[in-house]
């Protein structure tokens, strides 16, 4: 059993909050115009691959990467873990709408 934690949720249940699961653009500060994309997801736990080594393995949570649909990723290790999607969306976009509302 596992019993480390995601801030103040256990990793199986963080995975239930996915709102903000899949690709999403960012938004310019003063414009709110929306530019780039990028993508929100939950990773288990463990590498990237499995040619990674342990020593190079990545906690479950919720992880956010610049890349287009279809496409690669910008960069090798995206960020995160976030123990919820909206988390990880507020890291990559701090300019989204859902935001303005907040201090």
């Amino acid at each position: 059993m596992n019993r480390w934690h995601i801030g103040t949720m256990r990793p199986e249940e963080a995975r239930v909050h996915d709102t903000w699961k899949g690709f999403h653009k960012f938004h310019a500060e003063e414009t709110q115009e929306e530019y780039g994309s990028f993508e929100i997801f939950w990773h288990r736990g463990g590498g990237w691959d499995e040619d990674m080594p342990d020593d190079e393995s990545y906690p479950a949570g919720w992880y956010w990467r610049a890349c287009f649909p279809g496409c690669l990723p910008d960069g090798d290790v995206p960020a995160g873990p976030f123990a919820t999607s909206r988390d990880a969306l507020q890291d990559a976009d701090e300019w989204h709408p859902e935001f303005d509302e907040e201090d």
